[in-house]
């Protein structure tokens, strides 16, 4: 399967929170599952539509660091509504990441991708 994003993007289920983001208000956070996601950016269902550019917080639950979340800021790609009521497929290309979190998600990614292709 040929990729057509700047990094490779794997199904997943991690946990996530995000919440829209307010420069000098706390945040107020939303709880969701990733759909897919990758090095540069994630797909979530969010209960709200998003407008383009918007800035979202995320925070997202890596196995292999079970007592920590990993924060990253993102820029709203899309959100479009499913066929659920009150549901949107959002994209988020990550904004801001600092290279711990970037090694986080690369670890992780290739992880996913080594254990799926042993199988």
């Amino acid at each position: 399967m040929e990729e057509k994003r700047k990094a490779f993007r794997i199904k997943s289920s991690l946990f996530i929170q995000y919440s829209f983001f307010e420069e000098g208000n706390l945040p107020k956070w939303d709880i969701s599952t990733v759909r897919d996601i990758s090095e540069t950016g994630v797909s979530l269902l969010t209960g709200k539509r998003f407008n383009p550019s918007d800035t979202i917080v995320l925070r997202i639950k890596i196995p292999s660091r079970p007592f920590d979340l990993t924060e990253v800021k993102g820029k709203v790609v899309a959100s479009e509504n499913t066929d659920s009521n009150n549901t949107f497929l959002t994209r988020i290309q990550f904004v801001e990441t600092n290279k711990e979190t970037q090694n986080i998600l690369k670890e992780y990614i290739n992880w996913v991708i080594k254990n799926y292709q042993d199988k």
